[in-house]
């Protein structure tokens, strides 16, 4: 794991323990390449497991991921809040 990657983790664990967090409660990054990793990075803690429709199959994750890691952070960005959505998840703002 990045370093990077490992410092998104450590905040998001961090808030998510605290009293009385929730999703509307984090603010993330204006920077667009933590932005991206900040919502796959909490796709991953909440709602990874369930995966998008319950099919197993988690591609739109791996497809924000990919692009994240590329360099194409508008589209990662836009592929994880439309899967948040769809999920029911409240994005966080920024």
């Amino acid at each position: 794991m990045t370093r990077s990657r490992l410092a998104v983790f450590a905040f998001l664990a961090a808030a998510a323990s605290a009293p009385g967090a929730a999703a509307q409660t984090l603010t993330f990054s204006a920077d667009p390449r933590t932005r991206c990793v900040q919502l796959v990075e909490f796709w991953v803690r909440h709602g990874g497991s369930k995966s998008e429709g319950g099919t197993g199959s988690d591609t739109p994750r791996k497809s924000a991921e990919f692009d994240c890691g590329a360099g194409h952070y508008d589209n990662g960005i836009r592929t994880m809040e439309d899967l948040l959505r769809r999920n029911g998840y409240t994005i966080p703002p920024v």
